[in-house]
């Protein structure tokens, strides 16, 4: 996904959560600049160790990796996180579900939270327009709450992220509501694809299809890519 994805030396590339840094490092390698972002404090301090370990790489200053979390704008700035089995694995989760779930005795924290815009602009100086921008989303859950926040803040933009968000079995619990914030925003989108091969409907789709639809791939592949008409351009012309 990433090779695909990612314009050598021209996409900047969004990594949240993400955990001790292997995405983030590989492509950080090529990328024009990547960013990484990870709530549990356990594997930031791993991930931010690895960051350290490649700073002598060519491509080593051009990535970084900050503690924190992205949320909706209803839980900045401060959000409870829960341990999935123990803190630094990579199930910690913002949601009520996670995997591997302690119940009563799992470990929690509270963590500091941004808007993905206020990061973007205070911290990050990712200006607009989005031109040419990935990002990437595995969150344990908490993407039924963030996914559809995004639409406010990209619905009148001409250019728009290329997203590839990891779809966890827990959103089996999210509201009906939910799931139509999550179609609503993807509808911004040209093309839309599950696991980055079957083309999805989803200018015709409602929140129960892509209910439906995502609960029956996560024994296959629970990622979505949204993607606009100028990326496909793109990746064709850089093949």
């Amino acid at each position: 996904i990433f090779q695909k994805y990612t314009v050598p030396n021209e996409t900047i590339v969004v990594d949240f959560g993400t955990w001790i840094g292997p995405t983030l490092l590989f492509h950080g390698s090529f990328s024009r600049r990547s960013f990484g972002i990870e709530a549990d404090p356990v594997a930031y301090a791993v991930a931010e160790y690895n960051v350290e370990l490649n700073q002598n790489k060519t491509w080593g200053k051009q990535v970084s990796v900050d503690h924190g979390c992205v949320a909706t704008p209803e839980d900045v700035p401060l959000i409870k996180m829960k341990a999935g089995g123990k803190p630094g694995m990579s199930m910690s989760g913002i949601g009520e579900h996670v995997a591997r779930d302690r119940g009563p005795n799992a470990v929690t924290w509270f963590v500091a939270c941004y808007t993905l815009s206020d990061i973007f602009e205070n911290y990050w100086f990712i200006k607009k327009p989005y031109k040419d921008i990935l990002i990437k989303i595995d969150i344990e859950s908490y993407e039924c709450k963030l996914v559809p926040s995004f639409y406010d803040w990209l619905k009148n933009e001409t250019y728009l992220p290329k997203m590839f968000i990891s779809f966890h079995p827990q959103i089996a619990g999210c509201t009906d509501e939910e799931y139509e914030g999550i179609v609503t925003f993807f509808q911004l989108y040209d093309h839309v694809r599950f696991g980055d091969k079957h083309e999805y409907d989803v200018q015709n789709a409602t929140g129960e299809d892509f209910k439906t639809t995502i609960s029956s791939r996560h024994d296959i592949d629970n990622s979505v890519v949204a993607y606009q008409a100028h990326h496909a351009e793109q990746l064709t012309a850089t093949k």
